[in-house]
């Protein structure tokens, strides 16, 4: 069964929704993000995904709420947003984080995944490979590398990390439906499980990357727009 992981992004202190990752485009869904998750455990939601956006754009972080959510939810949590320093990577874990997910500095230095893996262990990192067209993305997709995402995800690999977080970059936020091909292509790359994120809408949609062989997938705002329900979902 593949794991249905809700999604919260945290941006000021407030449970949000981007499009495509723009800041301009955002959407309050919650003033407080404990309430959601909260309400994801009571829907029997085995991990929830947070993106810390600030820590995403260097401007500060959330850490506070991310801890006020691990103590109050007994399920796996993993966090992303801008941990490029050995230092976070560790102030997370001792957070009671479960996956800490790791982007830009696992790209740009390769000695940063073997040393985090080292560390930690690798069930305990994920590295976060979002694409346009296949191209791979940093900097919270605000800059495109060039470089052929799937190679990419073999050199991780190879590096010790023990997940994929794999997102296209033009399906983001849309509610357009997710990024079948790529997936399908970027699970056949790898032996490490692969968690998808991005576009998922429908019940449909997830029944789709289902066969991909996903070992999970992130769902964010087709929770908040109602377009999913995520208890009925999970009773599936």
């Amino acid at each position: 069964m593949m794991l249905i992981i809700p999604a919260i992004d945290i941006q000021n202190g407030k449970c949000v929704r981007l499009l495509k990752g723009n800041l301009d485009y955002l959407k309050i869904y919650y003033d407080d993000p404990l309430v959601p998750a909260k309400l994801f455990v009571e829907a029997g939601a085995k991990a929830i995904h947070i993106v810390d956006l600030d820590g995403a754009y260097g401007k500060g972080n959330n850490y506070k709420i991310i801890k006020q959510i691990i103590d109050s939810c007994p399920v796996e949590i993993q966090v992303g947003g801008g941990i490029r320093s050995i230092e976070k990577v560790e102030e997370l874990y001792s957070l009671g984080v479960e996956r800490i997910i790791c982007g830009t500095a696992a790209i740009n230095n390769p000695e940063f995944v073997r040393d985090v893996v080292d560390l930690i262990g690798p069930k305990h990192i994920m590295i976060a490979l979002d694409h346009r067209n296949g191209e791979l993305l940093t900097h919270g997709w605000q800059e495109n590398t060039k470089l052929n995402v799937f190679e990419i995800a073999k050199e991780i690999e190879r590096n010790g990390a023990g997940f994929i977080l794999f997102s296209s970059a033009d399906v983001d936020g849309t509610l357009l439906g997710p990024d079948i091909k790529n997936t399908r292509k970027m699970v056949n790359s790898i032996k490490i499980p692969v968690i998808a994120a991005g576009g998922i809408s429908s019940i449909k949609d997830i029944s789709e990357i289902e066969k991909t062989g996903v070992y999970g997938v992130v769902i964010g705002k087709a929770i908040y727009e109602k377009n999913i329900n995520l208890k009925e979902l999970l009773k599936k």
